[in-house]
């Protein structure tokens, strides 16, 4: 019989696929109508993400902690109602200043709830031995959703009208989520069974105990780590929010450049399953340094090629690097501070995490308006990549 344990990486995918897919991949596709209703500018109707994002930073410690102690199903299931009663409550909105409120106050619960705060702790209880593999198997969730949401959500608008798709999307993505959900056990011993399928120890079993928020605060490596991965998401996101106009740019047609994305996407899939795979055999922070190069490689075959082939190369670097980020980091967090702080360990690495990831896009762009190229921005992340390795 098969380990229960395979069964929630399922859901895992599943829950990360609807919740990326349908939030993170098509806030763009959301977004266009929803300024053409409200005659609102691209800047205003993309404030949705920005207060989804600070949101998230604010609440994230408190979320882990609640995870950490309580009914890991009660909080996926708080976030498949949130994402849910988002998209009801975006189709009844009269004015683009309630969007980023939508976002804020219940798309905020369904992208934590639902993706990897909530699912690598699930995994990280769960699994041991092929902890990298669960992680990496479910984390290829959120590239499918990549894949299949923005299109079934333009199809949706362009079927029923903004209005009734996102109902639709709404009551579609509870339907999809609550059974998947139901099924979650928070550790192995619910079922009576122990990591990883296998037989239990011949002697006492040791069991970590919760460490203070303080005592986590105080762990060098909590800064570490936080550092390094928020240099390196950072970078990433720079990276991905610019390349299509920076493409463009440099010679590429638009459909070159926008295929440019869907390469990140397509390596994406392959990165998770290989650095998953890694993760359980190698030391972590070499695992972890792989992917920095991988995104170093990006980056200069961007600042030196002149060809469209050198942009394929770089992009596919780039999305080999992003597969591995999510299941190098959740493994990384699990064997320094255990399945027993995990979710808060976590949540509490998200404020220190997310301004990197804020301020790197529109810097990029800032550099570029100043500059007239990008040059200066790649040759900068290079040098926050090569910090990051040193951490």
């Amino acid at each position: 019989m098969m380990f229960y344990g395979w069964w929630l990486v399922g859901v895992a995918f599943l829950v990360l696929m609807v919740s990326n897919g349908s939030i993170m991949y098509s806030y763009s596709v959301v977004a266009v109508p929803l300024g053409e209703a409200f005659n609102a500018s691209r800047m205003t109707m993309m404030l949705g993400m920005t207060g989804m994002t600070l949101a998230g930073g604010v609440i994230s410690p408190f979320l882990g902690g609640l995870i950490d102690r309580g009914s890991l199903r009660g909080m996926m299931l708080l976030g498949a109602l949130g994402l849910a009663l988002g998209y009801v409550l975006l189709s009844v909105t009269t004015a683009s200043w309630q969007v980023p409120l939508v976002y804020a106050g219940l798309m905020v619960l369904g992208i934590n709830l639902l993706g990897p705060l909530t699912t690598s702790t699930l995994l990280a209880r769960w699994f041991t031995r092929r902890r990298g593999m669960a992680l990496g198997v479910a984390a290829v969730g959120t590239s499918v959703g990549g894949f299949v949401f923005p299109p079934l959500v333009q199809w949706l608008i362009d079927s029923y009208e903004w209005r009734n798709a996102l109902r639709i999307l709404g009551v579609g993505t509870l339907l999809v989520t609550l059974p998947a959900v139901w099924l979650v056990s928070n550790r192995p011993a619910d079922r009576g069974l122990h990591p990883d399928g296998d037989a239990p120890p011949s002697g006492p079993a040791f069991v970590p105990s919760p460490l203070s928020t303080s005592a986590l605060l105080r762990d060098r490596n909590f800064w570490l780590v936080a550092m390094a991965m928020g240099l390196l998401f950072g970078v990433y996101s720079a990276l991905l929010a610019n390349l299509v106009p920076f493409a463009l740019g440099v010679g590429a047609a638009a459909e070159r450049a926008a295929f440019l994305v869907s390469v990140i996407a397509l390596a994406g899939i392959v990165g998770k399953l290989s650095f998953g795979a890694i993760a359980d055999r190698l030391d972590l922070r070499a695992a972890l340094a792989a992917s920095m190069v991988l995104v170093l490689s990006g980056v200069s075959c961007y600042l030196v090629s002149e060809t469209y082939t050198g942009l394929v190369i770089g992009s596919a670097s780039l999305g080999l690097a992003a597969g591995g980020m999510l299941p190098v980091w959740g493994s990384l967090l699990a064997v320094l501070f255990g399945a027993a702080n995990y979710g808060r360990v976590m949540g509490l690495m998200n404020p220190v995490i997310m301004p990197l990831t804020l301020i790197g896009p529109p810097l990029a762009g800032l550099i570029y308006d100043t500059s007239g190229s990008y040059g200066a921005a790649f040759v900068g992340f290079i040098g926050v990549l090569l910090l990051g390795l040193v951490l």
